[in-house]
Parts: structure tokens; sequence; C-alpha cells
């Protein structure tokens, strides 16, 4: 009888049907960024292309501000900046080989990415929906104790790319606090593309960290690399961008 007990104690505390990931995905619905906030945002654009029909090699770092309140971004472009991509553009009219740094790393600066680099939660939403968990474990995130869940990221390809558009790895790693809210992420995708005869191979990693400001998951540090080989072509693309919050 007390083992009995015991067992009915036992299920009624431990949930018989775990769902990791909707754990996470409503902790992260409760993250609404409704309270406003300032920060700066710097970004790191570098290419290295070469081959049959390009070589191209570029680096250039632009700083732009951010403001957020009651659901609107705005972009503050600083006058030194505009000072810095107008100096650049009238060196190159004299002489057309002359390099515009900044300016290609302005032009790098994405609304979208930079609204999700202070309101991450929606982004990472759409990430996990349809994924499929691999493990849920213990780990460390930057020397302190963290939960780890590895996620197969559901594919999406557009009808007009099926049969030519062939995933590999597609995974998704989350690191997570006490509260289940992540504090890392890094999303792995391979994918070869074939057409008639050519074919092409590309990879990319994405790294973010995290942290929670007010009711916002604010992306703090973003790296993205991508390479891809094909066609007599072979490229490499960082990006690197960091959100100081004021």
């Amino acid at each position: 009888m007390h083992i009995a007990r015991s067992l009915l104690v036992l299920s009624l505390a431990v949930p018989l049907f775990a769902d990791p990931i909707g754990d996470v995905r409503a902790a992260l619905a409760k993250l609404t960024a409704q309270q406003p906030i300032r920060a700066t945002y710097e970004l790191q654009h570098s290419v290295v292309s070469e081959g049959k029909f390009d070589n191209d090699k570029f680096s250039g770092k632009a700083v732009v501000g951010l403001e957020s309140d009651g659901g609107e971004v705005r972009i503050i472009l600083p006058k030194v900046l505009l000072e810095q991509v107008s100096r650049e553009h009238q060196a190159r009219t004299t002489n057309v080989e002359t390099p515009t740094p900044t300016a290609n790393a302005l032009a790098e600066i994405d609304t979208v990415e930079t609204s999700n680099a202070l309101d991450c939660a929606p982004m990472l939403l759409r990430l996990i929906h349809g994924a499929k968990l691999l493990s849920d474990a213990q780990g460390t995130f930057q020397g302190k104790p963290v939960r780890v869940l590895v996620l197969r990221v559901e594919d999406r390809i557009e009808k007009e790319d099926k049969g030519r558009v062939k995933m590999g790895e597609n995974k998704l790693t989350l690191w997570l606090g006490p509260d289940l809210v992540p504090v890392g992420a890094e999303h792995l995708v391979n994918a070869k593309i074939s057409v008639l005869f050519l074919k092409a191979e590309s990879k990319q990693k994405k790294s973010w960290y995290f942290t929670q400001v007010a009711d916002r998951l604010v992306r703090v540090r973003h790296e993205s690399t991508q390479s891809g080989s094909g066609m007599g072509q072979k490229s490499n693309e960082t990006v690197i961008s960091t959100v100081r919050v004021h």
C-alpha cells in the first residue's frame, strides 16, 4: 500500500509527457518587448570571393543608434557615419577602384535584423516552430550551468526549389537559463544545390548571445559565417553585430 501511494505521488509530481520545446515557447511568449530601450548597434562585414567570375575582398564597419518603444523601432544614423560614407563615395568618384568599406557595411544594416536585435523572441519562436527534439541535457554556457536543447529545425524549401536543394544538417542548439529563456543559440545549416549539370554547396553558421532587458530578449552579439563553392567560384562571408544597451 505504501509503495502504491508513493508511485501515485511520483506520477502526479512528474509530467508523463515532457515538452521542452513547448516550455521554451511559453517562456519566450512572455517577452512582449513593450518597454522602451536605447542602444548602439555595431556591424562588421567582411567578404572574400575568388574564382572564375569574381575576385573581391573587403571589410568594413558601421555604427548606428537604435531606439524602440511601443513596438516602433528607429535607426539613427550619426553625422560622423554619414560624413565618412560621403568621403568614401567622393574618393570613388575620382578613382573607381577606391574601396568603400563603411558604405558597404552600412548597406548590410538590415531593418529586420536590427529589429530582431532588440526583440529576438519572435525570431526564435519562428525558428523552433515544427522543430524536433534531438537531445535535452545539462551543460555550461560562458562558465554558468545551463540546460542544453538540441533541435532538428524544420526544413523550409520553396516549392520551386524542391528537387534542386537538398538539406543536410539543419540543427539548432539552445542554451537555456533557469527560467528557460535562451542565453545563447547556434544554428548550423548545410545544403547542396543541383541545377542540371551545375552543382554547388552552401554552409552557414549563426551564433547568438542574449540578455534579458525588462520584457525584451536582446541579442547582444550575433556572429554569422557563410561559405559557398561551385561552378569554379568560392566565397566566404562573415557578419558580426553587437548591441550595447544604454
